[in-house]
């Protein structure tokens, strides 16, 4: 679920909290040649990342500063230093929080901003201690540009995870079929693994088929030769954006693009008719709104063909548009 920056931030959090250990360390035993050079060495990567990521110029100018008066040992370790040092590493934390909000609010569907969705944040009722947890472990966002929902924040382990289930030989001929209907020729680029059903029935059709994993579809360069292109899975994916950027430009003139994701009306269906809330049920990281594709569909150049509503417990959308 987590983007590449996302994961940078966590890592920088782990490293603020190492490097203050390590200097609380050097504090006690100021000899250490080594403490100190992995102190330096630490400040000097978090400087370089911070930079990166663009944050707060004063948390960056703080963070060279720890790394230079510790390199120089210019200071006696005292209280004024210990003060100075917390001071810092509160700041940074607080920093590196901000950063981590503003990636959430970011839509994985159109990258525009999205904010937290009322009613769909999950909170623990208890630890093992018996006392309550306040802060959410799931956050659904709604996003104010497309319209479509997504899954921005899981804590691991909160529910079981059980085998995706996979989809029907009858249900991949069907999705087949519609696809047919509309592509000017067998020739399609499937994104997804090459274990899944649909992609051997797409073979086993006679399809001339070209495979490529998701987390390599970003990086591919097969540019407007395809009459057809099939996403797999897409909405299990924080690359959503620009794995249906590069689809689309696969896509040869008046090409279509089949995907599919949750559907989010269905779900609320099930939460009026039986209470089923999907906040507490197995998430997948996007949910589809029938205004969302459409808004998702002009994003990219393309036009809505077809619009299927599947499946009775857990509904679907099944979404096939067409490069103008």
């Amino acid at each position: 679920m987590a983007t590449g920056r996302m994961n940078q931030l966590v890592v920088m959090v782990n490293l603020c909290s190492s490097v203050v250990e390590g200097i609380e360390h050097l504090i006690a035993s100021q000899s250490n040649d080594r403490l100190k050079e992995d102190a330096v060495s630490g400040l000097l990567t978090l400087e370089e990342n911070l930079k990166g990521l663009q944050a707060d110029k004063s948390v960056i100018h703080e963070t060279r500063w720890m790394a230079e008066v510790i390199k120089n040992w210019l200071f006696v370790y005292d209280r004024e230093f210990r003060d100075r040092l917390y001071r810092w590493y509160f700041k940074a934390l607080k920093e590196l929080r901000n950063l981590m909000f503003a990636e959430i609010e970011i839509c994985p569907v159109c990258s525009g901003k999205g904010t937290v969705h009322y009613g769909a944040s999950l909170y623990m009722e208890g630890d093992e201690t018996g006392k309550e947890i306040v802060k959410p472990v799931r956050i659904f966002m709604k996003c104010k540009e497309c319209g479509n929902y997504y899954l921005a924040k899981e804590e691991p382990g909160i529910i079981k995870r059980r085998k995706r289930t996979a989809r029907s030989r009858a249900g991949c001929k069907r999705i087949l079929a519609d696809i047919e209907s509309l592509a000017a020729d067998d020739t399609i680029l499937f994104i997804g693994n090459q274990n899944s059903q649909l992609y051997k029935e797409a073979v086993a059709a006679g399809y001339k088929v070209s495979a490529i994993l998701e987390a390599d579809a970003v990086s591919t360069d097969k540019n407007g030769s395809y009459a057809a292109v099939i996403i797999d899975r897409l909405s299990d994916s924080r690359d959503m954006n620009a794995i249906l950027d590069k689809a689309a430009d696969s896509l040869a003139d008046g090409g279509i693009l089949w995907f599919d994701g949750p559907d989010l009306d269905k779900s609320m269906d099930l939460l009026v008719k039986k209470g089923r809330a999907i906040w507490r049920n197995l998430a997948s990281e996007v949910y589809l709104t029938q205004k969302g594709t459409e808004n998702l569909a002009k994003l990219f150049g393309l036009t809505i063909k077809s619009r299927k509503k599947v499946g009775t417990t857990l509904g679907r959308i099944e979404i096939i548009a067409q490069k103008s």
